[in-house]
């Protein structure tokens, strides 16, 4: 990447995640927080060790709060007043905090960043799940797609094809 310091050693030192799937009886926030736990312990750190954290998650995750990164604050008592931030990107909001992290690293504004990417869409309808999906495109590009980007994913493949002929092997793959 453009500007980045090979020579700055950034490690990834501890990781941890939920299952994947419809989870009825989880939440944006228990997610967040087993998340971050996992991740603290795997580690071998002190929360208190903490200097930041970085939370990516999209569109508040579809959740009334709309400031979600407060949630990471809970895994522990004594990540009370470490400094946290929400980073969206669309799909790519998890690389933007990892991204976030190693930058404050490499700032020198942190040593040891927690970073933590979380969604729950499963609780919502479809239709609210394609509109909000919907938010990270171009305004007026998403308007003939009412099927959300499943639809403009398929009429980008559709002119491809049209320009360059019938590639569907390589579109498989």
């Amino acid at each position: 990447m453009k500007g980045l310091d090979v020579d700055h050693d950034v490690e990834i030192v501890g990781w941890g995640h939920t299952p994947f799937g419809r989870l009825p009886e989880e939440t944006l926030e228990s997610l967040i927080v087993a998340a971050a736990r996992e991740a603290i312990a795997s580690a071998g750190l002190r929360p208190r060790e903490i200097d930041e954290i970085v939370l990516g998650t999209y569109n508040a995750g579809l959740q009334p709060l709309a400031f979600p990164s407060s949630l990471v604050l809970e895994a522990d008592d004594d990540l009370l007043f470490t400094p946290a931030t929400r980073v969206e990107n669309a799909c790519a909001s998890g690389s933007a905090a990892l991204l976030c992290g190693v930058r404050a690293i490499r700032s020198g504004q942190a040593r040891r960043v927690l970073v933590v990417g979380a969604e729950k869409m499963t609780h919502a309808s479809a239709e609210a799940v394609g509109g909000a999906l919907l938010g990270a495109d171009y305004e007026h590009a998403g308007e003939c797609a009412p099927a959300g980007f499943a639809r403009l994913f398929a009429d980008v493949a559709e002119a491809y094809f049209t320009k360059y002929g019938d590639h569907s092997d390589a579109l498989a793959r």
